[in-house]
């Protein structure tokens, strides 16, 4: 048994699409999918009207991604447990390719690609595209890797076991929190990149800058824990400080450098969305001070 746990909030114009997807799956063996709800919208009369074959679970309290992960792992009866987001679609042999891996290898985590499922000319959606998933290209070459996002990432059982569940406090990455511990206890994590997914961004700009905030916020509150990648700036208020006029150049320099050499036509083709990205990085570095000022004792 294989289960498939989706979180939602306010998911009315793309739950649909979404359950589609993971019905239309080429994957041959038993698997539930299982909703873990907690919409305002019409989410919930989508689901009860056209998939009532589904396990759905709705909260009447808005209730966080991780928060709603874990009480799905409670419901689910898979040995392997696969993670999608409610703005997400699965390619038809998604399924397959995360779980022949699991049955032939021993990765405690497994996950794959992510492809800009928005309309060509969506613009802001192109810019979160650039922004949040440059590490996880379609193009990119199967390996193992670090962090892999729990919009299209599945785990044996036995490391819920192991090392527990998703930490909420870390929305909204509370997904490289938790790979970051499953690591350091020794699990390993398989990047293949023909399990791919399709996510559904923002395209209103300011809920693209407000998003960036956030994530540059909690990514600085994150350093303050884990020695990843420039967590000397997060444990310092005063080089945070400093490096605020620089984060974003850096960021934005390592963005277009990895689309440059592997999806470089993205950028002849949406120089727009290049442009929203620069933006977006001026309120993630701001965040990320945020995060870094407010979390540092005296």
């Amino acid at each position: 048994m294989v289960s498939v746990i989706i979180p939602s909030y306010n998911s009315e114009k793309t739950i649909a699409r979404c359950l589609l997807s993971l019905k239309s799956q080429t994957y041959e063996g038993d698997y539930e999918i299982i909703l873990v709800d907690s919409s305002e919208d019409g989410t919930p009369q989508i689901v009860k009207e056209r998939f009532p074959e589904i396990d759905f679970y709705h909260f009447e309290q808005k209730t966080d991604p991780g928060t709603a992960r874990n009480y799905g792992i409670e419901k689910s009866r898979g040995e392997i447990i696969c993670f999608i987001d409610s703005d997400c679609e699965a390619a038809s042999d998604w399924l397959d390719q995360l779980v022949s891996i699991h049955e032939s290898y021993h990765y405690e985590g497994i996950g794959g690609s992510i492809a800009n499922g928005n309309e060509p000319d969506a613009e802001v959606a192109w810019a979160g595209y650039m922004a949040e998933f440059r590490e996880f290209l379609p193009e990119y070459p199967p390996r193992e890797v670090e962090h892999i996002p729990t919009c299209n990432i599945s785990y044996k059982r036995k490391v819920f076991e192991r090392f527990g569940k998703f930490n909420p406090s870390f929305y909204p990455q509370e997904d490289l929190e938790f790979n970051y511990r499953l690591r350091e206890n020794g699990g390993t994590i398989f990047f293949n990149p023909a399990a791919r997914v399709y996510h559904n961004h923002r395209t209103g700009f300011r809920s693209f800058l407000q998003h960036q905030k956030r994530v540059g916020e909690v990514t600085s509150q994150l350093l303050r824990i884990l020695p990843l990648d420039g967590a000397f700036l997060a444990r310092n208020r005063w080089l945070a400080l400093m490096g605020v006029p620089i984060l974003p150049i850096v960021k934005f320099w390592r963005t277009i450098k990895i689309f440059k050499k592997w999806k470089p036509e993205l950028l002849i083709k949406h120089p727009m969305a290049v442009l929203i990205l620069a933006i977006g990085l001026i309120p993630w570095a701001w965040g990320f001070l945020l995060g870094a000022w407010n979390n540092i004792d005296e």
